[in-house]
């Protein structure tokens, strides 16, 4: 691989020379050749006859063409020369700025590409008293160590590829002009990386070695990732796949290689989804549309790894998943997959209910125990991945056999997910439903399941499938209840966070100060609360929701603040009773999930609360954007303020003593709880006050404080009665 210092202080002037050099040769070329016919071919023609006169113009009429293909080589040796340069160009600067910004953040770089923490702060008290500095430094070196490779993987791949692309002969002949060479880098590691998919036999750790960095450098790359992926086509890729992931019996791989495989998984499946995408906004490829095709004709067979050896490897769909499970994949091909899934599910085992034995036995991992035997999970992470493409699906339905199937609630409702770290490629969540909740989600949010960027705004499509899966699963709460069903619950404490301000909505907005942050969820309050028990359960959900509604909360008291209203009492209470209402549903939650159902413990609560608290900040950001689209624009330092001091409200109401016996007691819990609320509802008015200019003598703000802090109580009482009583304590 290129090092650092090399990329670093290499001069690509006498690059940029050569380049411009054969730039301007085929313009000399043309014109030698117009000379030679009018000096030469010209001036014999009609004074020249016989034999050796026929023989030499076939003679000359070769030396014409001889220019014209000096010409032409001349011309993509340019192309190829300066698409090198501007590759090599690029690198350089990405690899300028990483090394400034490791220099400016105090991080040493080594010529070997290690990055060494240096920051004087690490050795001193400060630091041992605050562990998010070391988390905090831990996470800015990985993400270092990760750009520098990629920068070093891009600058390699095209190193190798101008050396292969400039030593090539088209022709076989050497004495010749080229007639047909490469004019990018792109077509030339589009080649090297097919020609090792198209390889014969087992691909050796060199050559795994060899893809792995033409993959990962032009992985989001459409150009490349079209031509390797057609090049490829989509069965003999999937056969290369199944057999590189399933080595023979009694191979034994080493950490390594094992490592290399996994990486390889990775960056196959993105360059694919790329792959996929690469006519978006375009023509449509017929190539690409082929490709697809292809794809979805080989999930229907068996591939197996090893000919000579049983059992079998994976189905299509096996290892389609599998790849699925990275990058961005195209909307349509997603919906086309899903509808053959499904319907291959609904023609097998029991209609969609034994998908166990349907994608089990024969067929297996391999050694190497990557992939998942139940297809659906990866694609489930794929539409984790691809928020359009979720939308789309989770919201329609498909025709099989003439009946109508609708996507959601077959996989929700009718669909038995195997269970186990085989059927889904995870041994920390080896639960289907974990990767169902992904792709929900992804279609309820508008952004990635794991993307912890900036919101988007809620769509009429999006916001209605939220009403749905409220209705669904409030309206049958065994639907997300006990193992396995129960791993949905964090990621529909997501959902439930995100669309907060909707669910404060139903609860209580008399006056309309909460807003929704885009379309209108319209949730139902009967239908929510046993949605909102049922997943307040786990804590992970327990703590994402609660962090969100105190954040709606404050903006919600921050917005009344701006206005002032003449009844200002009155509009702070109508903010701060529907955040006590969640609170009172949460905490009754809570206690049955510890006392009753015994699905958690306090420890595992207060686990959730100190380490997750990205909630507080997210629901600032949603529900400040949905605030200043509606009214006069919240103070600007409202952001600032309010996650730091609202983090702090959250970790003091949530976590519970789980040493004092006597707080397990009912009363002792309900009264921690309802002092909570009324704490943090009061602490949110003043700092509200505080920020928003007004002037108050400390009195009245003692007084508003205290209004707003009954008004989140009663909201409490009502909450924690309403679930008791639904729940038939």
């Amino acid at each position: 691989m290129v090092s650092i210092p090399y990329l670093d202080k290499a001069d690509l002037g006498p690059l940029a020379d050569a380049a411009a050099s054969w730039k301007a040769l085929p313009a000399k070329y043309d014109a030698l050749q117009s000379e030679f016919e009018q000096r030469v071919i010209n001036h014999l023609k009609g004074h020249w006859e016989g034999d050796a006169a026929e023989a030499a113009f076939v003679t000359m009429g070769k030396a014409r063409t001889e220019y014209e293909n000096a010409a032409t080589e001349a011309e993509r040796i340019a192309k190829l020369l300066l698409d090198a340069h501007g590759d090599f160009t690029a690198s350089q600067k990405q690899l300028h700025a990483l090394l400034d910004e490791a220099r400016n953040d105090h991080y040493k770089v080594y010529d070997d590409g290690r990055v060494e923490d240096v920051d004087p702060r690490q050795d001193s008290p400060t630091a041992s008293a605050s562990p998010g500095l070391a988390e905090e430094r831990k996470k800015k070196l990985d993400s270092l160590v990760s750009r520098l490779t990629r920068v070093l993987e891009v600058a390699t791949a095209a190193d190798e590829a101008a050396s292969s692309a400039l030593e090539r002969d088209a022709n076989g002949d050497s004495q010749s002009f080229n007639t047909s060479v490469y004019t990018t880098l792109d077509s030339v590691e589009a080649d090297q990386a097919a020609a090792l998919m198209n390889k014969k036999g087992r691909l050796s750790d060199a050559e795994i070695t060899k893809l792995n960095l033409l993959l990962s450098a032009n992985k989001n790359d459409p150009e490349f990732s079209r031509d390797f992926a057609v090049k490829t086509g989509g069965e003999n890729m999937l056969s290369k796949y199944n057999e590189l992931m399933s080595p023979p019996a009694g191979t034994t791989l080493s950490k390594e290689q094992l490592a290399q495989l996994k990486e390889l998984k990775a960056n196959l499946g993105t360059t694919i989804g790329t792959a996929t995408t690469s006519d978006d906004g375009g023509k449509p490829n017929k190539d690409i549309t082929d490709f697809q095709n292809d794809l979805l004709k080989a999930g229907q067979r068996d591939f197996n790894a090893n000919p000579t050896e049983s059992p079998y490897g994976l189905s299509g769909y096996q290892l389609t998943s599998s790849l699925m499970s990275e990058g961005k994949w195209d909307k349509d091909f997603l919906q086309d997959y899903g509808d053959a899934l499904i319907t291959a599910e609904k023609n097998g085992a029991n209609a969609g209910q034994n998908p166990d034995a349907y994608w089990g036995y024969p067929r297996t991992l391999g050694t190497t125990n990557i992939g998942a035997l139940d297809p659906m999970t990866g694609f489930m992470d794929a539409l984790g991945h691809n928020p359009d493409a979720s939308t789309e699906f989770l919201t329609s339905e498909a025709t099989i056999d003439g009946e109508k199937v609708d996507h959601l609630d077959y996989l929700l409702k009718d669909r038995h997910w195997p269970e186990g770290p085989g059927y889904t490629g995870d041994s920390g969540n080896p639960s289907g439903y974990n990767n169902l909740g992904h792709a929900l989600e992804s279609a309820t949010s508008g952004r990635s399941f794991d993307d912890d960027g900036a919101p988007v705004k809620h769509t009429a499509e999006r916001a209605a499938l939220m009403n749905h899966v409220v209705d669904t699963i409030g309206g049958d709460p065994s639907l997300a209840s006990g193992s396995p069903r129960d791993a949905l619950r964090d990621s529909l404490g997501n959902m439930t966070a995100e669309y907060m301000a909707d669910v404060q909505a139903a609860m209580g907005n008399e006056q309309g100060t909460i807003k929704s942050f885009g379309a209108e969820a319209d949730l139902d309050p009967g239908r929510l609360q046993p949605f909102l028990a049922t997943v307040g359960r786990d804590p992970d959900a327990y703590v994402a929701i609660t962090e969100a509604s105190q954040a709606n909360t404050a903006i919600w008291m921050q917005q009344v603040a701006e206005k002032n209203p003449s009844d200002f009492a009155t509009a702070m209470e109508n903010v701060a009773h529907p955040g006590g209402v969640v609170a009172g549903i949460l905490s009754d939650a809570r206690d049955q999930a510890i006392f009753e159902e015994h699905s958690a413990s306090d420890k595992d609560f207060n686990d959730a609360v100190a380490l997750g608290d990205k909630w507080a900040g997210r629901g600032l950001g949603m529900a400040v954007g949905a605030a200043t689209s509606t009214a006069a624009p919240i103070v600007g330092t409202i952001a600032g303020w309010a996650v730091e001091d609202i983090q702090a409200m959250v970790v003091d109401q949530v976590q519970q003593d789980t040493v004092d016996e006597a707080k397990h007691e009912a009363s002792e819990r309900y009264a921690e709880g309802r002092e909570g609320v009324r704490s943090s509802s009061a602490e949110s008015l003043r700092q509200a006050v505080a920020h928003s200019g007004l002037q108050m003598s400390e009195d009245d703000i003692n007084v508003y404080a205290e209004s707003a802090a009954r008004a989140s109580e009663d909201g409490y009482a009502a909450g924690t009665t309403w679930n008791s009583s639904t729940s038939g304590r």
